[in-house]
């Protein structure tokens, strides 16, 4: 099973940079995307990340790119970085757009494991982790050329159908 964990350290600060966010109750400031958060140091560690609620960046701590951001930097770009080549930013805001999106949908899927599910069910939880195909070692071009729409449609489709028949384990 691929680990779905965020690692910062093995990340290029991705969310940091390429995600955009309005000043409110999670973020204390407005960022526009593709834009290094002003708490951002140049080693890619944030300057306030000890205090993060204290400071009024709530959404900081909730957020999870389930894995997305080191997988990026590490295997599709290959450790090269934003910082030392800018031309990288839009190739890399595809990248992780996208596989954000199949890590999110990967994690919810690997969640619904602990639901009751039918024999059924699980089957089709089954085949559509396997669609999204965490195993495949991501290249640039494999981002660009696959079409990962169809399967991130049918998994809320999955949900919702599980909605009707499932309930949630006790605690």
């Amino acid at each position: 099973m691929t680990d779905l964990t965020a690692d910062c350290a093995r990340c290029d600060a991705l969310c940091c940079v390429l995600l955009a966010f309005d000043a409110s109750t999670a973020f204390a400031h407005d960022k526009p995307a593709c834009a290094a958060c002003h708490h951002l140091a140049a080693d890619n560690a944030c300057r306030i990340h000890a205090d993060l609620a204290g400071q009024g960046f709530a959404g900081c701590v909730a957020f999870d790119c389930h894995g997305a951001g080191q997988r990026i930097t590490g295997q599709v770009f290959q450790g090269r970085s934003w910082r030392d080549d800018p031309s990288l930013m839009p190739a890399m805001a595809d990248a992780f757009r996208t596989l954000r999106q199949v890590h999110e949908a990967a994690a919810l899927l690997q969640q619904a494991a602990a639901l009751l599910l039918s024999a059924a069910q699980d089957a089709t939880r089954q085949t559509l982790l396997a669609r999204l195909d965490l195993h495949r070692n991501w290249t640039e071009a494999d981002l660009r050329a696959t079409d990962t729409g169809a399967v991130l449609r049918d998994i809320p489709a999955y949900f919702r159908a599980l909605r009707a028949t499932v309930t949630p384990p006790r605690r």
